[in-house]
Parts: structure tokens; sequence; C-alpha cells
């Protein structure tokens, strides 16, 4: 009897110290999907707010950079017909089933509720780069299958004014964060979406340019 104590003991020890393993690792599962979202939210945030900061620096041009960037600034004023009508937008893109309207800003309130619009980028239908940013992973995910556009995809605009326009992808690029450059003002109505990439990483930025149909 007494030698089959120990054995019942060391038994009962076993199961208790199974039974707390599998108990952490059922924790463990629960407040892991929850950890990762919090995680990736934060990273997509931060950079989503640098790149918003890296956007409205004022960039050095030469003389006749600054002399063409005033003619396309009066143009596009001209163009605009009522700035009221044209926030908050819809956006559109039935080949990945994404229909989402766009608020202004890109901080983290608004990033909340959907794609945010870069303030100071051009307004849809106007000359210049119109810049929407989403998130990829969280938060509703309204840019997660940005990766699956290709060119000649359309995507579309509408505004609170019954304006719709249309863009067709052009292309797409992967870059640093840091890399502004993407977002660089043309002479004729342009799209730029943007949103972290590879999905659950958030290192870099995918860029989906398009441009308006006539």
């Amino acid at each position: 009897m007494n030698k089959r104590k120990p054995y019942t003991n060391r038994r009962k020890k076993i199961i208790r110290y199974l039974g707390i393993t599998l108990i952490i690792i059922g924790l463990l599962i629960i407040i892991w999907p929850f950890y990762t979202n919090f995680v990736l939210t934060r990273r997509e945030s931060i950079i989503l707010t640098a790149w918003g900061e890296e956007l409205e620096k004022p960039q050095e041009t030469g003389a006749e950079e600054e002399e063409n960037e005033t003619e396309l600034q009066l143009e596009k004023e001209t163009e605009l017909i009522d700035s009221e009508k044209k926030l908050p937008f819809r956006i559109y893109i039935p080949e990945i089933n994404t229909d989402w309207v766009v608020n202004e800003g890109t901080d983290y309130l608004t990033l909340k509720e959907g794609p945010g619009f870069f303030s100071g980028s051009a307004l849809p239908g106007e000359i210049g780069t119109c810049v929407i940013a989403g998130h990829r992973t969280t938060y509703g995910a309204p840019f997660n299958r940005l990766d699956e556009l290709e060119e000649g995809d359309e995507i579309f605009l509408e505004t609170i004014g019954n304006e719709r326009f249309t863009y067709i992808v052009t292309g797409e690029e992967s870059v640093h964060p840091q890399d502004v450059s993407v977002l660089k003002n043309t002479e004729y109505p342009s799209l730029v979406l943007s949103t972290c990439t590879p999905k659950y990483f958030s290192t870099r930025r995918l860029i989906i340019f398009a441009r308006i149909i006539e």
C-alpha cells in the first residue's frame, strides 16, 4: 500500500499539471486573435499617420516646377464645384466586392470607421491625385483584397453631389512606409489607394494606381 501511494500522488500531480497546461493553451488560443488585432491595428495606424504627416510636408521644387504647380493649382480650384458636396464620398470596387464610405482624414479614429481621404490631395474628379488609405486586416478590413486588382479593373467614386467618377487601374507597387513619391500629383485626375502589406505583417505599403476615364 505504501508503495502505491507515491505512484498515486505522482499521477494526480501529472493530471493536475496537464489540466493547468490545457487551460493555459486554451486561454492563449482565445487571446491570440485579440492580441494580433491590437498589434496590427497599432502598426497600421502608425504607418498611416506617418504617411499623412509626410504628405503634408512642403516639398522642395525648382522654379519651373513651382510655376507648373501654381498653374495646376489654379486649374484645380477652377474645377472644384463644391467641396462640401464631395466629402464624404463612396468608393465602390466591384471586382473585389468593396463598397465603403470614405471620410476625410487618416487619423486613428477616422480609419476605424473605414477608408480615409488624405486631406490636401485632389478630390474625386479633380485634376491631381486623389489619395485614399484603408486598413488591410482590421476594423472591417476595407482594403483587404486590394492586391487582387488588375490593370483595367474599374473603381467608382460617388459624391454627395450626385457626381460619379470612373477610374481604371493602371498598376500597383509595394513601397517603404517613408516613400511618398508615389503620391505625386498628376496633370490629370488620378487615384491612389494605399494599404499595408503583406497581410498580417504591415511592413510596407501596397499602392494601387488608377486614372479617370474621360
